[in-house]
């Protein structure tokens, strides 16, 4: 079966194997040779012309001619008697161990031994099937981009494994006692293998994974959270500033799920505005100054957006009754607190007075004298 005749060494268009026979199509004439001990390779004159496809059996062999099926060889399970039905309009053919099968109008047609129920044909099979392989004792057709499989299992070689549900099946065959089938991926269903639209269009496949984005995406959102149909990985790669907290995540999604992240609305965590620019939380408390302020004005009474317990711990002099409270901000809202408008909160003054007066030193020059007796004149007036 192995040895080339002479006649096969050129102008072959097709080719095919028995269990020990090789089968070989000429200009429309079927050549074969291995062992004959049924007349598998003895070919009837009906298929030395005319041919257009061959297959192999256990001991028999299969052409298809004009649409009609032509089998000869062993034929003890009937595999080499054609039915009626596989005399006309059958367009591809295949071969297992002991039975034939035909494909005929999208439908499944087989004849032969049937002890594993390899020649019954399961419902999904009697429409839209576009391909079809036998195998030693069952049989497999390809419908809609999925395999079919029915007959002997006893090595699984009709049990389907699941497939990405983005891949469709395109190919199929069958060994003695296993199944094959070429996965290709089309997963928007299109009709266009994704691998063409990437050649076509690489930024449809921006991670490089061999699969369009979209297909990705679909099948995890969390890859395109901010919903612009870009990875969001490629866009952080593209541009860093997307993810200044650098977790992988679209800083834009994490703000959207979790406002607080970004209390000034500029499109940036706080805690990046506050990692560049450390004024921004003078207080240290990991929250924008200015949207404290913004929640409680009374942190800023003097209206400068500096948060007023920084300005007075920077300079306590601000706040020399020790309230917590800007003395500019009280005497602006009680001025008689000031009643002489120098600035300073007259109860604060009155106190510093007493104890100068405690000792007679009224101006603080360090003397008792008439300077002092002047400094009570101008503070409290003539004596009455």
């Amino acid at each position: 079966q192995c040895t080339i005749p002479t006649a096969a060494q050129s102008g072959v268009s097709a080719i095919a194997g028995g269990q020990y026979h090789t089968i070989a199509l000429k200009d429309g004439a079927v050549l074969a040779w291995g062992y004959n001990d049924y007349g598998q390779c003895t070919i009837p004159t009906a298929a030395q012309s005319g041919v257009s496809a061959i297959a192999g059996g256990g001991r028999h062999t299969i052409a298809l001619k004009d649409g009609a099926v032509l089998a000869w060889g062993y034929n003890v399970h009937g595999q080499c008697t054609i039915p009626a039905s596989a005399n006309s309009g059958v367009s591809a053919i295949a071969g297992g161990r002991l039975h034939t099968v035909a494909l005929k109008d999208g439908a499944v047609l087989a004849w032969g031994d049937n002890y594993t129920g390899q020649c019954t044909i399961p419902t999904a099979a009697q429409s839209g099937v576009s391909a079809i392989a036998g195998g030693n004792d069952h049989t497999i057709a390809l419908k809609d981009g999925a395999v079919l499989a029915w007959g002997r299992n006893n090595f699984g070689q009709c049990t389907i494994p699941p497939t990405d549900a983005q891949s469709v099946v395109s190919a199929i065959a069958c060994g003695g006692n296993h199944t094959i089938a070429l996965g290709v991926t089309d997963c928007d269903f299109d009709g266009i293998l994704d691998t063409d639209e990437i050649a076509q269009d690489p930024t449809l496949d921006r991670d490089l994974n061999g699969k369009l984005d979209s297909c990705d995406i679909a099948a995890n959102p969390a890859l395109d959270r901010n919903v612009n149909g870009v990875l969001d990985s490629y866009e952080i790669a593209q541009n860093p500033a997307l993810d200044r907290n650098l977790n992988g995540v679209v800083d834009s999604y994490e703000i959207a799920q979790n406002p607080a992240l970004d209390r000034n609305l500029n499109g940036i965590f706080d805690s990046v505005d506050i990692a560049a620019s450390p004024e921004l939380d003078r207080n240290l408390n990991g929250v924008l100054d200015s949207y404290e302020i913004e929640q409680n004005s009374s942190l800023d009474r003097n209206l400068n957006g500096v948060l007023d317990s920084y300005e007075i711990a920077q300079s306590p002099a601000l706040d020399r009754n020790n309230n917590g409270i800007l003395d500019s901000a009280e005497i602006a809202q009680e001025p008689t607190l000031d009643r002489n408008s120098n600035g300073i909160i007259d109860l604060v003054e009155i106190t510093a007075l007493t104890a100068q007066l405690n000792c007679g030193d009224l101006n603080g020059d360090g003397e008792v004298n008439g300077a002092d007796l002047g400094r009570m004149l101008i503070s409290w007036g003539q004596c009455q």
